[in-house]
């Protein structure tokens, strides 16, 4: 790699980057696409700086600091803050991509690019189609199935995929050679196959423990069949926001995990895993999240 894109793997995908940014067969439009926690907005971000910067991304000049902090004029942001992206924020950014330029490129990064409404989708796809001279968008999305055909026809996409445990476990060995080895196996197994996630939980000790103990907290609780108890469970969840999207993963690994062992419930908890994929689309449809988790409390 030419760049450090600070993330672990996917040297296939940045690869490609680099060699359409040095050959200078830029698309107008790239769509990263992969769960959460691979790196996704990372190197979303790391393009726009190597684009911007007239020093080969340099990390030091005014045009990389500001980038970094959000503030380039030149280069404008979307950032997921879990709410939808509607018609008026859309107007808003591409009257932006109008004015004069003052950078190499108008850069527009646009985080979970699924949580457009029908409207602000239909409204940013004329300028999709048509940008404006020296425009590149780049987008990310958990969920490429919740876009509409038309606007991934219109983008280079390049899919970053969950890697093995394996894989992230030679990786943090390099990058931590003097972490114990029972924290980097720990910290592999519940990155979930999550570059990114895998770096967080090394750097964060509570962290990692509070992975730990949900994934404990998931046994405990699919060994429980009593209701009152599982709808205790969602009042837990439910009082930390971030905990509902680290539940639904944790409780989708632990349950591949029992059935690739050889559970005797297996056939239920294949059942099980497809209600949680269905109150995942709903909770990415910001469908009220009490009701999803006492909804497939009670279809267990």
């Amino acid at each position: 790699m030419k760049y450090n894109w600070s993330i672990i793997g996917h040297e296939k995908q940045l690869s490609m980057i680099e060699n359409d940014i040095a050959s200078g067969n830029l698309a107008h439009a790239y769509l990263l696409v992969g769960p959460n926690s691979v790196g996704k907005s990372t190197v979303a971000k790391k393009m726009a700086g190597i684009l911007q910067c007239e020093k080969d991304f340099c990390h030091e000049c005014n045009t990389c600091l500001q980038i970094q902090r959000g503030s380039h004029i030149d280069t404008m942001e979307l950032v997921d803050d879990k709410e939808s992206i509607k018609i008026e924020e859309v107007r808003k950014i591409i009257e932006r991509l109008s004015l004069t330029r003052q950078a190499n490129y108008k850069i527009l990064l646009i985080q979970c690019l699924e949580r457009m409404t029908t409207e602000a989708t239909n409204s940013f796809l004329k300028t999709l189609e048509e940008p404006p001279e020296k425009t590149i968008f780049i987008m990310t999305t958990n969920n490429i199935k919740l876009l509409l055909p038309t606007i991934v026809s219109r983008v280079r996409v390049v899919k970053f995929l969950s890697v093995s445990t394996k894989y992230i476990e030679e990786k943090l060995r390099e990058l931590f050679p003097n972490s114990d080895e029972d924290t980097v196996k720990k910290a592999s197994l519940f990155s979930l196959g999550m570059t990114g996630k895998a770096m967080h939980l090394m750097e964060n000790p509570d962290a990692l423990s509070n992975y730990i103990k949900l994934y404990h907290d998931i046994n405990n609780f699919l060994d429980h069949k009593n209701i009152v108890d599982r709808f205790s469970y969602v009042e837990n969840i439910l009082a930390d926001e971030g905990q509902v999207e680290l539940f639904f993963n944790m409780m989708t690994h632990v349950l591949r995990s029992k059935i690739l062992e050889g559970a005797t419930e297996a056939d239920s908890y294949i059942k099980t895993l497809s209600k949680i994929d269905d109150a995942g689309m709903l909770l990415k449809k910001n469908v009220n999240p009490r009701l999803v988790l006492e909804n497939l409390m009670l279809s267990f």
